[in-house]
């Protein structure tokens, strides 16, 4: 089941907690250097959507957002780059999820426990879609029937 779609490597790893991902980041860049490409910030952004009417942009509001870009460096000098971006307000979670997105997209050492968290945290997600669609699917209200008792009352 492990994805091999980079742009869903950071939704599966958040579904496990900074202090997992956290260490795990620790783990497989412990031969390595970390030099920040961009220093990790996080910050507010602002949340765009589209009326559904006019088709025009309004703003929602404010959300946390924390991003880090950044390479690994080895001892004969390679460099290999990472970046993540996170719905939140934690950079060291950023910093944690670039490192992983790095040793993950070029397949460095520890790249399989990387892949095993990603597998864990898309099983994970998968099982809360589950139970959101199953809540959703009790709320649903079958109108059709309404209709029907009000014909009948008619008659």
């Amino acid at each position: 089941m492990m994805t091999d779609e980079r742009s869903l490597w950071v939704k599966a790893l958040t579904a496990h907690s900074l202090e997992t991902i956290s260490n795990l980041a620790q783990e497989i860049s412990k031969n390595w250097q970390i030099k920040y490409k961009v220093l990790p910030q996080n910050g507010l952004s602002l949340l765009t959507l589209q009326d559904g009417v006019f088709h025009e942009p309004y703003y929602l509001g404010e959300i946390p957002i924390s991003h880090a870009y950044l390479s690994l460096i080895n001892q004969q000098g390679d460099s290999y780059d990472g970046a993540a971006q996170v719905m939140g307000d934690s950079d060291n979670l950023a910093v944690a999820l670039a490192v992983c997105d790095a040793v993950m997209a070029h397949q460095l050492q520890g790249w399989e426990k990387v892949a095993h968290y990603i597998e864990l945290g898309m099983k994970k997600r998968a099982e809360e879609n589950q139970i959101r669609g199953a809540m959703l699917a009790k709320t649903k209200v079958n109108f059709s029937l309404l209709s029907q008792e009000e014909n009948d009352a008619e008659n």
